[in-house]
């Protein structure tokens, strides 16, 4: 599998199960009213569990560009940083939306001292944008990243396809 490393950045794709990743944080796309009703914050609430959405709901309506950053519940990540790429849940996702919560991920990260984080492709289900510009505005962000830290980004890939699309993204191909 592909991944992409420089003294910033070391970005992989990962085909691990998402509660099995130990990382210091797992990323969860959400919408501005913090409702985990939709892929893949559903799953990330599944797996957590119900307490984790909660936690979020004192510090709502969230803007684009904003983030919290919670307890992971019972998965293996210390912390879920919630962002939000959609105003309301279902709602219809830009590219913009994609590049300003990644963006909003680093700004999180750092301020929480987190330097291993799990990233699932957002943006880019029932209402979004297609796949390919999710995953290089995602890997366009973190590989822009020139902090004091390290980052290791982890890819969140559920199948083969997602697998490929973050491969495309790193490699900087046509999808």
């Amino acid at each position: 599998m592909a991944s992409d490393s420089t003294e910033y950045t070391d970005i992989q794709i990962c085909t691990l199960p998402w509660d099995q990743v130990e990382c210091d944080a797992f990323v969860c796309p959400t919408n501005s009213e913090g409702i985990m009703s939709h892929f893949p914050a559903s799953k990330i609430r599944d797996l957590a569990g119900p307490g984790v959405e909660e936690q979020v709901k004192p510090h709502t309506p969230l803007a684009i560009g904003a983030a919290v950053v919670t307890g992971a519940g019972r998965m293996r990540a210390r912390h879920l940083i919630h962002v939000p790429n959609t105003l309301k849940p279902g709602g219809k996702v830009q590219v913009e939306d994609v590049l300003r919560a990644t963006s909003v991920v680093i700004v999180a990260a750092r301020a929480k001292g987190l330097s291993t984080l799990a990233i699932p492709l957002m943006g880019a289900f029932e209402s979004g944008i297609p796949a390919e510009e999710a995953a290089r505005a995602i890997h366009s962000e973190f590989k822009s990243y020139r902090g004091d830290r390290p980052l290791k980004i982890l890819l969140m890939a559920r199948d083969t396809t997602d697998v490929e699309v973050f491969e495309v993204a790193i490699d900087g191909g046509p999808a």
